[in-house]
């Protein structure tokens, strides 16, 4: 009866009607199902009791023709399909012998050499070529199992069981082995390899497929002619001279050679000619070719003027050649045997599925006799594709679609099942009933994953909330810690831990990305494409190993969506950096092409392989639902989240050399150009220097936020009495070479500073004399005996890169550039323009330093904090050069900071800002 139902077509289809009548005809057969009072059955069920006699009747005899013409068909398709797997056995061992027999035939040559030459390192290589050929005999051996009742495959193996006598032979050095004799063993065994080829073509092969073999078997027999003619002119050069005898030896390996390559072209398809024309150039074949030549212009009984290393490397690199050409042409001799088997596999294939149909039809006519019964199963049918094939996959979608919370499976599963009413009480009914519960209870476990799905989701969220309030206390706590701490070395731990904690944070928004929430954070403005960048870097933990290449300083991310993008870049990154060596770097390039902006990020790790880097950019383009295997596979399927929630298009894409190479497209709609006014100069990010390993980054909010819950800290006297207001720089660092970019669009490139150190670094030694001064400074004077308070402020100020870098975590970004610089030289100059007779040099330093102790703030920015300018209270004389001033005066590079005075001085300037924000809120 199951059928009956599949075969039955949809009557409402085909006659054109309302499908809505299907529901109500059977109302009209509703009198035959009703039970006949007191015969404890309806008509129904008597009918029921009748279908499989009417059954057995009807199919019993065309299914019996059916089974017997099947029969005789498929006999003799099965004997096609195994005729062509015993053609395919015997293909695949022809190859094999071939590779054997090119061992042979290598293990011959070192076999002669080593009976003409007696050497140690002889004997070594023919253990060596022993050991290959025994490798190959054991392939052959795996080949031979499958084929059976063959003469000339016995003979083989007791030759090669033979071989094992003649090894001993040579090793040992026996006076018995003969040049001659030893050729000749190893040359019946090549040649029963060669005949077994050949006799594959005849094995009941088709004719194309037949001069394919006889083709694969010329060019082992051109193999063989040049082995051959190997150990002539070998055994010439041991004897001293060309015998009349080796001369015709070796001209009618030249001949045999000439012959199976004239065989080889007029069988062989065009793509095996140009191989084996490939094989026949290059400087291998040049040499031995020229070597051929010489000992044809040798007259007999003269000595063959010529190297045998030369020799046996010349031919037998020719040899190989022809080796890859025959391995080719076995391979698709395989591979043409296999597909005539699929061929005769899918013939057969087709035959059953046409007796198959046959029985079908048989089925269908047996439905037409019983008319009645056949409405019955045709509404049953029906209402079962219907069911299958449109009820079900839309209440999944329904409950896929589904808000949480608002499910009810078993309320679900009843409206679902109701559509599907079958009355009376026969088989027919019992399937009908049977199939609505399986729908109903497939509709209930829907809900209920539905439901399950929704709840994994919730408890991902919940769970990802708490542990990012942890987190979040977890960085209050830090930097309050380090707003206290002086350590240097205690400073740079809480570095790393605050870090750490900043990378917790990023796994807790991925879990809010699976359960589909999105990043709490609400922007009300936008942030450039540097800013975002910086902010991605800062989240992951190889970012000293990050560097920059063009990046356009011309393009912001809008408000929205700016958490998110960071957190997209910072998997990527993530997985850039960890998949790739740990001395090696990983690029990032932003450019903006019209209404899009790529991002790139370029790794030199070993890269991926085809189809697992397609598997990745499917799982990007159509990221899955929550399941263990997106929990694995956490960065990637996060990233598909974000990309698929902003349009972005994410590829993975295979390297220039190695690694991979990452891009991200961003649509028009998540990014806006920057206008001029409202350009800012860029930070690089921490470890995006040319030098050193960076400090551990404050986490992203920093990067765009200010730290406005902070406490104030106390203040040291040094920045007290000698703070200086600053002004921000912008640096750019000489990087290394970055691999080739797109170059439809040219930019205005973004050129990251100088990053910020790691550790301490050793102080740059006092040059050997000072630079000269330039225009309008003070003149040289020696160092005069300052407190030690302006010293040490004198010595941070120098520090210039490490103010930078560290500026960008805690400024708040302002909408005008900062004014310039006024020159504090001209202003020294004007207070003290009328010097005294009686004064000395030092004067001049100790009035420099009054004025420094008031400083004059010439710019603030948009929170408040005094803009520094470089240099603008330095005394005259109380600090080394800088390093730039020195690596322009001796010529050299930069040299290494003292990583110490740089924490110091970044520890000092973390809570001089601290402070200065806690005093304005």
């Amino acid at each position: 009866m199951t059928q009956s139902q599949s075969a039955l077509p949809v009557p409402a289809q085909r006659q054109g009607r309302d499908p809505r009548q299907i529901e109500r005809r059977p109302t009209r057969h509703n009198r035959h199902d009703q039970p006949v009072p007191g015969g404890g059955g309806g008509r129904g069920q008597r009918a029921g009791r009748r279908i499989i006699d009417q059954l057995r009747l009807i199919v019993a005899v065309p299914l019996v023709a059916v089974v017997v013409f099947a029969g005789i068909a498929l006999i003799t398709t099965v004997q096609q399909v195994n005729r062509s797997r015993s053609l395919q056995n015997l293909a695949s061992l022809a190859s094999e012998a071939g590779g054997l027999a090119h061992a042979l035939q290598r293990e011959r040559a070192a076999a002669v050499n080593v009976v003409l030459n007696n050497s140690p390192q002889q004997i070594d290589a023919f253990n060596q070529q022993a050991m290959l050929t025994d490798d190959t005999a054991r392939s052959y051996a795996e080949k031979r199992g499958s084929v059976t009742g063959n003469d000339l495959l016995n003979r083989i193996d007791s030759s090669l069981a033979s071989l094992i006598k003649v090894r001993e032979q040579v090793r040992n050095k026996d006076a018995k082995v003969t040049v001659s004799g030893l050729a000749f063993t190893y040359r019946i065994l090549v040649a029963d390899l060669l005949t077994y080829r050949e006799s594959v073509a005849r094995s009941g092969a088709p004719t194309d497929l037949a001069d394919e073999i006889r083709a694969a078997a010329a060019l082992s027999r051109a193999a063989e002619s040049l082995g051959q003619q190997q150990v002539a002119v070998l055994r010439a050069l041991a004897a001293g001279g060309l015998t009349p005898a080796l001369q015709v030896e070796i001209t009618a390996t030249r001949t045999s050679f000439t012959e199976a390559s004239v065989s080889f072209n007029q069988l062989a398809p065009a793509e095996w000619r140009t191989w084996y024309e490939q094989a026949s150039t290059g400087d291998q074949v040049v040499a031995a070719q020229r070597f051929q030549d010489q000992v044809a212009r040798t007259a007999a009984g003269q000595p063959i003027a010529l190297d045998s290393v030369g020799w046996i490397n010349a031919m037998s690199g020719w040899s190989g050649l022809l080796y890859q050409v025959e391995q080719k042409a076995d391979d698709a001799v395989v591979a043409a045997v296999a597909e005539l088997r699929d061929d005769q596999m899918t013939q057969a294939a087709i035959q059953i599925a046409a007796v198959a149909a046959v029985l079908l039809i048989a089925i269908i006519l047996t439905g037409m006799v019983a008319r009645r019964i056949t409405r019955r199963l045709r509404y049953l049918h029906d209402a079962a594709r219907t069911v299958a094939f449109e009820q079900l996959p839309a209440v999944v979608s329904e409950l896929r679609a589904a808000a949480p919370g608002t499910v009810d499976p078993d309320e679900v599963a009843d409206r679902a099942s109701a559509t599907l009413t079958v009355g009376g009480a026969d088989e027919v009914a019992d399937v009908a009933n049977a199939f609505r519960a399986v729908h109903r209870e497939a509709v209930r476990i829907a809900g209920e994953q539905a439901v399950m799905r929704s709840n994994v989701a919730e408890i991902f969220v919940h769970l990802s909330r708490r542990e990012q309030r942890l987190v979040d206390a977890v960085l209050a706590q830090v930097d309050r810690v380090e707003r206290d701490e002086t350590d240097p070395d205690r400073l740079q731990q809480l570095y790393q831990l605050d870090h750490l904690a900043t990378r917790m944070a990023r796994i807790n928004l991925s879990l809010l990305v699976l359960g589909g929430s999105g990043a709490a954070r609400v922007r009300r403005e936008d942030a450039p494409l540097g800013k975002v960048l910086q902010a991605a870097i800062s989240q992951i933990e190889h970012y000293v190993r990050v560097r920059f290449g063009s990046i356009d300083d011309d393009v912001a991310v809008v408000a929205e969506a700016v958490d998110e993008i960071v957190h997209l870049l910072a998997e990527l990154l993530d997985n850039a950096t960890g998949y790739s060596p740990p001395e090696s770097e990983v690029w990032v390039t932003a450019r903006g092409l019209g209404d899009r902006v790529i991002i790139q990020i370029v790794d030199s790790g070993v890269g991926l392989a085809p189809a697992r880097r397609e598997q990745l950019n499917d799982l990007l383009a159509e990221p899955p639902a929550i399941d263990i295997a997106a929990v694995r596979a956490m960065g990637l399927t996060v990233v598909g989240h974000i990309a698929a929630r902003y349009n972005i298009l994410v590829q993975l894409r295979p390297g220039q050399h190695t690694g991979t190479l990452a891009e991200v497209t961003i649509p028009s709609t998540v990014f806006r150009p920057i206008m001029a006014s409202e350009r800012q100069p860029q930070l690089a990010p921490v470890g995006a220097g040319s030098g050193g390993q960076g400090a551990p980054p404050r986490p992203a909010n920093d990067l765009f936020t200010p730290q406005t819950q902070q406490q104030p800290a106390v203040a040291s006297p040094e920045s007290s009495l000698f703070s200086v207001p600053t002004q921000e720089l912008r640096a750019v660092p000489h990087a290394p070479s970055m691999p080739a970019a797109p170059q439809a669009y040219q930019p205005q490139a973004y050129q990251p500073p100088i990053a910020m150190p790691a550790g301490p670094v050793s102080p740059p030694p006092p040059p050997a004399s000072p630079p000269p001064p330039g225009p309008g400074a003070w003149p040289p004077l020696p160092p005069p005996d300052v407190p030690a308070v302006l010293a040490a402020v004198a010595d941070e100020s120098i520090e210039l890169p490490i103010f930078k870098s560290v500026n960008g975590w805690f400024r708040v970004e302002s909408s005008s550039p900062p004014p310039p610089v006024s020159a504090p030289v001209a202003a020294v100059e004007t207070t003290f323009a009328e010097p005294v007779n009686w004064e000395t040099s030092a004067d001049v330093g100790w009035r420099a330093a009054q004025q420094a102790a008031t400083p004059q703030v010439s710019s603030t920015t948009s929170s408040g904090l005094p803009v520094r300018s470089a240099g603008r209270h330095l005394v005259p004389g109380a600090a080394e050069p800088t390093p730039a001033e020195r690596a322009a005066a001796t010529g050299s590079g930069a040299p290494r900071r003292d990583p110490t005075k740089v924490a110091a001085a970044m520890s000092a300037y973390a809570r001089g800002v601290a402070n200065r924000r806690t005093s304005a809120n």
